[in-house]
């Protein structure tokens, strides 16, 4: 969970665009109707190992690059994007100045570097979405939280590993990455264990 930096006024802003393959591009109003029912069952499962523990892990397509590890946390008041990802992407002169302070569960207290406005496509829709910089060490390139979740009006489940929201043209599912999930825990299990390491080494 992470509190702070949520700017209400740009989360309402959106804009919806149905791209085809002819690269035309329709604009629709805000979608707010939901003419079917999202709901989870045993098909969701396919292909998951159970029982498990894992993080909800997707790729999505940010700009027109897909990016992989990212975690949905809808306990986030916040998306985040690791500033590794902006410079691959090559796209550090348009990061805006802006430092908040963001909160975590542990009351852990970590400032932001900047902030960037980057487009995020989903089930056809495309959605201005706002991410603040973090430099800290992550396993995630992005953390996607209450700001795109909410106005895209997704529902994500942990336990089916999927998160399904309503578009013009139905309800579209993206499928976990459960095995990426994983990696991530493993890679972050390592680095605490060796931090540990270092930090009785400098006690002795």
């Amino acid at each position: 969970m992470i509190i702070g930096g949520v700017n209400v006024a740009s989360i309402n802003s959106v804009k919806f665009t149905r791209t085809h393959k002819l690269k035309q591009s329709i604009t629709h109003k805000r979608y707010d109707k939901l003419e079917e029912s999202i709901i989870f069952d045993k098909s969701d499962t396919n292909g998951l190992v159970l029982p498990h523990y894992d993080a909800l892990v997707i790729t999505l397509q940010i700009l027109d690059i897909d990016v992989g590890r990212i975690m949905v946390d809808d306990g986030s008041g916040a998306c985040i994007i690791h500033s590794r990802v902006l410079a691959q992407m090559k796209l550090e002169d348009k990061i805006v100045s802006c430092c908040i302070t963001l909160t975590g569960f542990n009351n852990a207290v970590e400032q932001t570097s900047g902030e960037i406005t980057l487009t995020v496509l989903a089930g056809g829709v495309t959605m201005e979405t706002t991410f603040h910089i973090m430099d800290q060490d992550t396993m995630y390139n992005t953390i996607i939280g209450q700001p795109w979740i909410h106005t895209m009006r997704d529902i994500p489940s942990n336990f089916y590993q999927v998160i399904k929201f309503p578009t013009p043209w139905g309800i579209f599912s993206i499928p976990r990455k459960q095995c990426t999930s994983q990696e991530c825990y493993y890679i972050a299990l390592d680095c605490t264990t060796i931090q540990q390491t270092k930090d009785k080494e400098k006690e002795a």
